[in-house]
């Protein structure tokens, strides 16, 4: 799991009475969208700032409101961390943990963001916690996590081991893509490559598979071994190799 202690943030140690939450984990999203995923790691830190300056100077919360956060990047961000009481879902923050999503109401979760979820769930139940997964709509009326993460909660996505589509969806999402092409499905191959570690040039994460993205296909079958000298397009062992780093870097 890429953690990212609130000590790296400058942050003090949270003055947020102690807890032992040991019930599971409780999914939130932002209000609004962030446009996150399509910008660098860097906007994630600030909006992560940003986060705990409105909830102690507007709300008047001691610290940030949530136990943790997962970026669209694939991070897993410390709010109050761990054994503390929350201030995110009313009648469960004593007993669960809490992590937001850094998206809004129409922004689909990226797939190193769901993973890191996964990753979080893991890394809590490693320390006694249950492995149930919620939404804060299940505790009061609220939006919140949003249809779309919400639907995940329900049907199971946050609860599979990370990397557990590695040898279904994930990579069918991948096969027959070819340069030219672009759309969300370009997007979901320039996570896993960005997230594998490969670099993607200045225009990131941007639904066109250009020669950056070319480049960086080859370059993770290259780091699998791979004999083969093209990156042009995805074939069935492509998706996998490109996977295979994708999993690697998040164990």
């Amino acid at each position: 799991m890429k953690l990212i202690r609130r000590s790296e943030l400058g942050w003090p140690a949270t003055t947020a009475g102690h807890a032992n939450p040991r019930s599971g984990l409780v999914v939130h999203y932002d209000g609004s969208n962030q446009g996150l995923a399509g910008q660098a790691h860097s906007a994630c830190l600030s909006y992560w700032r940003a986060t705990r300056n409105f909830h102690i100077n507007t709300n008047g919360w001691v610290d940030i409101g949530y136990s943790f956060a997962a970026c669209p990047h694939g991070y897993v961000f410390e709010g109050r961390g761990l054994n503390r009481i929350q201030a995110a879902q009313p009648g469960g923050n004593s007993t669960y943990y809490s992590v937001s999503l850094m998206s809004g109401p129409t922004e689909t979760p990226t797939a190193v963001q769901i993973d890191a979820v996964r990753q979080l769930r893991g890394y809590l139940m490693d320390r006694g916690v249950a492995g149930t997964v919620r939404g804060h709509r299940d505790f009061i009326a609220t939006s919140c996590p949003g249809d779309r993460a919400y639907a995940m909660v329900k049907d199971g996505t946050f609860t599979k081991a990370p990397g557990a589509d590695a040898a279904g969806g994930m990579e069918e999402d991948m096969v027959g893509l070819s340069q030219g092409d672009s759309g969300e499905r370009v997007k979901f191959l320039q996570e896993l490559l960005r997230a594998g570690g490969h670099d993607l040039g200045p225009a990131g994460i941007d639904g066109d598979y250009g020669p950056a993205t070319a480049r960086a296909v080859l370059a993770a079958r290259k780091a699998e071994g791979s004999r083969q000298d093209f990156g042009d397009r995805i074939t069935g062992a492509a998706a996998k190799q490109i996977l295979s780093q994708f999993v690697k870097a998040h164990r």
